[in-house]
């Protein structure tokens, strides 16, 4: 893997002080600390701790190159991080931290993550019957009322194990499996009465908290478990395949090979390292705008608009991947699932067809 230099990292150092001292004027908030493998500060973005200014929770990582706030979780690269603020590098300094990122981002996924961290979490998984003693949640079948039929209503019956419900106070619990299929790693909540929180999520430390339970690891460690357990799917997928990234839970259990994310706004850049990769975003206005930005960059995405046309689907609402199955099967279509691997494009010039 290739190294960072003294000199660019000197610059970076310089760069983030620069950065520091235009966006805290509390000198205790400005002072950045040294560390072996990080620098240490408070957060520009948002101001870090508002009781003790000598706190400081904003990281950037030697290793990945990689800024990360544990007070507000945003997560940046280098580059990224440095533009935001006008301390980008330019020139052949900019080629060369770029080209380190990109290496340090495809060795994290293929290596830390995928054999280290998801083992990790896997021996985290909490089992469904500890889960639902302690939260009251029962499993779902043709009696349970509101629940079976919502999931009947979504052609959802086939997975009820991965479902839990909460007859009391009408929660439907999404969970996110581990390999046995019988242990949980995240889960999310959503409400079949009336609320304006339409869904709420729970990674795996949310959960450990809820059930009382300690999780004894970095700060660092932890968010990264986080970021993990809300990846539905995740532990289930193969790399080596095409495997593709969906906005929600739902839609992924109708794809093989698929994880569901928690909305369009997550951050999921990191897979863009992956040739594997594509993305199978909602058909509205916030989907396929996230759809373009991964074709700009060359990354797979599901082109609606063609899709739609050519299977004609035009006189129908389709916001998701959901949707659509639901019509290929009331209209008796099902042979229009099976072309959708045909929809997806890399090419800039196909995005006139997201």
């Amino acid at each position: 893997m290739m190294q960072l230099t003294n000199d660019l990292k000197l610059d970076i150092i310089y760069k983030v002080e620069s950065i520091l001292k235009r966006n805290h004027t509390c000198s205790d908030k400005s002072e950045l600390k040294q560390m072996h493998q990080r620098l240490n500060f408070a957060c520009p973005y948002c101001g870090d701790s508002t009781e003790d200014n000598k706190k400081k929770r904003g990281n950037l990582y030697w290793e990945s190159l990689s800024f990360h706030c544990f007070n507000c979780g945003l997560h940046r690269d280098a580059d990224s991080f440095l533009r935001d603020y006008d301390e980008s590098f330019h020139g052949d300094s900019r080629i060369e931290l770029m080209k380190l990122i990109k290496e340090r981002k495809r060795y994290e996924i293929n290596n830390s993550i995928k054999f280290d961290l998801f083992l990790q979490l896997d021996n985290l998984s909490i089992h469904k019957d500890e889960l639902f003693h302690s939260l009251n949640i029962y499993p779902i079948n043709e009696k349970t009322k509101r629940a079976y039929a919502y999931l009947k209503s979504r052609l959802l019956t086939s997975n009820l194990e991965r479902f839990g419900f909460d007859p009391r106070r009408n929660m439907l619990y999404i969970f996110n499996l581990d390999i046995s299929g019988s242990r949980v790693i995240g889960y999310q909540v959503r409400n079949l009465g009336e609320s304006t929180a339409k869904y709420l999520s729970y990674n795996i430390e949310r959960i450990y908290t809820k059930l009382n339970k300690p999780l004894d690891f970095s700060p660092e460690k932890i968010d990264s478990l986080n970021r993990i357990s809300m990846l539905f799917g995740i532990l289930h997928l193969d790399f080596s395949k095409d495997f593709t990234i969906h906005e929600g839970p739902i839609d992924a259990m109708f794809m093989k090979n698929s994880i569901g994310i928690t909305g369009v706004k997550k951050n999921v850049d990191d897979f863009d390292e992956l040739d594997s990769v594509r993305y199978f975003f909602d058909n509205d206005y916030e989907g396929k705008k996230k759809i373009i930005e991964k074709i700009k960059i060359r990354k797979k995405g599901f082109l609606w608009k063609k899709y739609i046309a050519e299977n004609n689907l035009t006189r129908h609402k389709i916001k998701d991947l959901n949707d659509l199955v639901k019509i290929a099967y009331k209209e008796n279509k099902k042979d229009i699932l099976n072309n959708i691997n045909l929809y997806f494009s890399d090419n800039p010039k196909d995005m006139i067809y997201v």
